[in-house]
């Protein structure tokens, strides 16, 4: 009789083998189909009708095996924005860029670049949120404690003409700073902007509302 032990290393030698097969075939959506994906994911979010995701072993050992993400999300490090979770996504679904205020720069530029060239993402898309706090910073125009700090303020592009409103002003600026680094994607990266131009890949923008749980598309 076989076992326990060897039982449980005979099915995942099993599962390494169908899912290296699997991985193999596996074709990657196309721009307009990832979005679609991506905005199917985040409605069942809002509505509360998650999927339960697999994080056993059989779906550790397939991603051992390579990662084939069908969108790079280039949002906020904010605890209440979570790429995977917005839209629904399982492990090895989504490739996350996460920093405060989802600003741009030399190694997100690199990042994307590897994600779409050599792990074939069809699909970029910028996220800003709600009540963003590195925008907040920006608008308010305080002193900040330290040059890593100012740095990173210095990145948030506000935009011009806000409204007067404080809040109104606040979302304005939200929008605008997803356009512009959403745009310096393309002017900054010669690869990604043949891609681009090629339709091999996508960029789309929104804000995520973080008291709905729904994205606001901009394009």
């Amino acid at each position: 009789m076989i076992g326990t032990d060897r039982l449980h290393l005979l099915g995942l030698a099993l599962a390494l083998a169908s899912s290296t097969l699997a991985f193999a075939q596996d074709k990657p959506p196309t721009p307009d189909e990832a979005l679609k994906k991506l905005k199917a994911g985040n409605a069942r979010f809002a509505a509360e009708k998650s999927t339960v995701k697999d994080l056993g072993d059989k779906r550790r050992i397939e991603l051992a095996q390579g990662q084939r993400p069908f969108a790079v999300v280039l949002t906020c490090s904010d605890s209440r924005v979570v790429p995977e979770f917005m839209f629904d996504a399982g492990l090895g679904e989504l490739f996350p860029l996460r920093v405060a205020g989802n600003v741009s720069g030399q190694s997100i530029f690199a990042s994307i670049e590897y994600a779409t060239a050599e792990l074939k993402a069809p699909l970029v898309v910028v996220i800003g949120h709600s009540k963003c706090g590195a925008v907040d910073t920006a608008l308010k125009g305080k002193d900040l404690p330290s040059e890593n700090l100012k740095k990173l303020i210095g990145l948030v592009h506000l935009g011009e003409k806000l409204p007067a409103e404080k809040d109104e002003a606040l979302n304005a600026a939200i929008r605008n700073n997803v356009r512009y680094h959403a745009k310096q994607l393309t002017e900054q990266s010669t690869i990604i902007k043949d891609f681009v131009g090629a339709g091999r890949i996508r960029i789309a923008t929104g804000v995520y509302s973080i008291k709905t749980g729904l994205v606001d598309w901009l394009d």
